[in-house]
């Protein structure tokens, strides 16, 4: 009996063993099968669309940069390049948004200087230093633009009535901390006119209250702008550039008028952190292409947008050193009570 009552007990953990053998086995082929599957997804990647993802309003310059950069970027991808807006905040929504997605590689963001200038500002909680900037595509100078009803045609015009007034002027941006709010900042500072400032999810759209009369003066990038100085819809009081620039070789900088100040912005292609190396060097080797493509450039050029690249080193050491200028830069503007 005993003997039986063994025989039986043995036969039971045979079994269990072979049932956990096998057990163990075919998780072991689930585990090599899933490894196996998103080997094979980064060595097909891409496999669905990539969006960048733009903190702007569209037609604006940002838009224009990734929209002209997304076109020539389709010839390089099996999948396409999709241009997606996310408004909000100064740029702040749309960055935060972009540049902490899932890090598949599937998200790029067309990071432009506000991702130094909402830091510095303490806008954001996150700065360079959290992402993977891929390059740099593009930088424009601002100019300070007006309706072509406003009373004055230059800056050193304004500048002397507002000596014999306390009259304050609106001024729109896309929000505090963003790089023409902080423009207008050193331009109140350096001339003493009063500016009110006013919101907008986008600098394209406070062009469009200017040119409706609903708001007095507007800092854009060139690019933004001229169409409508060309058909003399606006005036432009002043370009914010070191030189005069070939758009407009008639108006004069803000530094011949006898204020040392000068301002651009620019624009570049980021990655959230932790994308994988293999996905990464894909997107780079396609964007690579894409940036230095005839077509981009020809389309930049016809945007009246500046041509500007720069590779990913090189464009890490820039962003650092950007950070840092405006770092300071804010901290003097603040302490000038603006």
């Amino acid at each position: 009996m005993y003997i039986k009552k063994l025989w039986v007990l043995i036969t039971i953990l045979i079994i269990l063993i072979i049932i956990g053998i096998t057990s163990y086995k075919n998780q072991q082929v689930v585990q090599d099968n899933q490894l196996e599957m998103a080997q094979n997804d980064e060595k097909s990647f891409p496999s669905k669309s990539i969006q960048i993802v733009v903190p702007y309003a569209p037609g604006g310059g940002t838009d224009s940069v990734a929209r002209a950069f997304a076109r020539t970027a389709n010839n390089y991808f099996t999948e396409p390049i999709v241009v997606v807006n996310k408004l909000g905040q100064g740029g702040a929504r749309g960055l935060a948004e972009g540049l902490f997605a899932k890090p598949d590689g599937y998200t790029v963001t067309l990071v432009t200087t506000e991702i130094n200038t909402l830091a510095a500002f303490g806008i954001i909680d996150f700065d360079y230093s959290d992402i993977e900037p891929l390059m740099l595509l593009n930088s424009e100078t601002g100019v300070v633009v007006v309706s072509k009803d406003f009373p004055f045609d230059t800056i050193d015009e304004l500048v002397n009535y507002v000596e014999t007034t306390n009259k304050e002027f609106t001024i729109g941006s896309a929000g505090k901390g963003s790089i023409w709010n902080v423009a207008a900042g050193k331009v109140e500072e350096k001339t003493k006119i009063r500016f009110e400032d006013q919101y907008y999810d986008g600098t394209s759209i406070a062009v469009m209250d200017v040119l409706g009369g609903k708001l007095d003066i507007v800092i854009a990038g060139i690019s933004e702008v001229i169409d409508h100085i060309e058909n003399n819809q606006i005036k432009v009081l002043t370009v914010l550039s070191e030189e005069r620039i070939a758009e407009l070789p008639e108006v004069k900088t803000f530094k011949e008028s006898g204020y040392d100040f000068s301002m651009n912005t620019w624009r570049g292609l980021a990655l959230p952190k932790g994308v994988e190396p293999e996905i990464r060097d894909v997107l780079l080797e396609g964007f690579t292409k894409a940036v230095q493509d005839d077509d981009f450039i020809e389309l930049l050029a016809k945007l009246n947008l500046q041509y500007d690249y720069r590779e990913k080193e090189t464009f890490e050491l820039f962003i650092e050193e950007d950070y840092l200028f405006y770092k300071n830069f804010i901290e003097s503007v603040e302490n000038n009570n603006r």
